[in-house]
């Protein structure tokens, strides 16, 4: 006993309705922590929460050219349960031209788990309303026209003009959901930066590298500001994908269907 009356022996109990709002804050603060800051969150929380934005330093840098409406961390893909059928037109391109982007698709399938077929030789040739947007009929469209690779000029494609040795992109539309899914698309490749390279002992290597630079614009990426990704948006030298990249197209393999 003390002065003041007997000691309270029984210890304090939290009120519940108190821990119930301090958990709701913490939540709060960690979802605006996602939202402000993308790249102080872990890479592996990122891709389960789908997170297109930057990644952390160690796993590289990735960008997208289009986010769903209203959802500017999720990035419009193509449907992972259809094939994307690849057509090649070769005139203008090396002698090998097929082959390479047959190991391009391969390349991207395994790096995103979308299904990149080859679907024969087209003579069809290349229209562009942008470097990533090329110009295709509405039939085209609507029926899942196959993707075009091709070879040109800046005389033919304006926008291979300069030192651009390749463009590539896809075109999308809304479904019942109001998804964005991409449809189709094309790669065109700059004839004469080819034929360049076809005169340098590292040919295959680069010119491997142009087409998968390509091949991630068509399934989703865009450049990145980071010298060590394939995605960066100079030639200087790199010729696999990166850390950053391969994040990135992991997520590209993970759109609705």
């Amino acid at each position: 006993m003390t002065d003041d009356g007997p000691v309270d022996a029984e210890p304090r109990r939290r009120d519940p309705l108190r821990a119930l709002l301090l958990g709701v804050i913490a939540v709060c603060a960690a979802l605006l922590l996602v939202l402000l800051l993308p790249g102080a969150v872990p890479a592996a929380l990122r891709s389960r929460l789908g997170i297109g934005g930057p990644a952390s330093a160690d796993a590289g840098s990735y960008a997208f050219l289009a986010h769903q409406p209203g959802r500017p961390r999720r990035p419009v893909a193509y449907s992972p349960c259809s094939p994307i059928r690849v057509q090649v037109n070769p005139a203008g391109g090396p002698a090998d031209g097929v082959a390479l982007v047959q190991e391009a698709l391969n390349r991207v399938s395994a790096a995103t788990g979308l299904r990149l077929e080859y679907a024969g030789l087209s003579t069809a040739r290349p229209q562009w309303k942008s470097a990533y947007l090329p110009a295709l009929a509405q039939d085209a469209v609507a029926g899942n026209a196959p993707v075009l690779v091709s070879w040109a000029t800046p005389a033919e494609v304006a926008q291979l003009a300069g030192d651009v040795a390749g463009i590539g992109g896809s075109v999308w539309v809304r479904t019942g959901t109001a998804e964005r899914h991409y449809v189709t698309g094309g790669v065109t490749l700059d004839a004469g930066a080819f034929e360049e390279l076809g005169q340098r002992p590292d040919a295959d290597a680069e010119e491997e590298a142009i087409i998968l630079h390509e091949f991630g614009h068509l399934v989703g990426l865009a450049h990145v500001n980071e010298p060590g990704e394939l995605m960066y948006r100079r030639n200087i030298g790199r010729t696999d994908f990166g850390p950053g990249d391969l994040a990135g197209l992991a997520l590209l393999g993970k759109g609705s269907c």
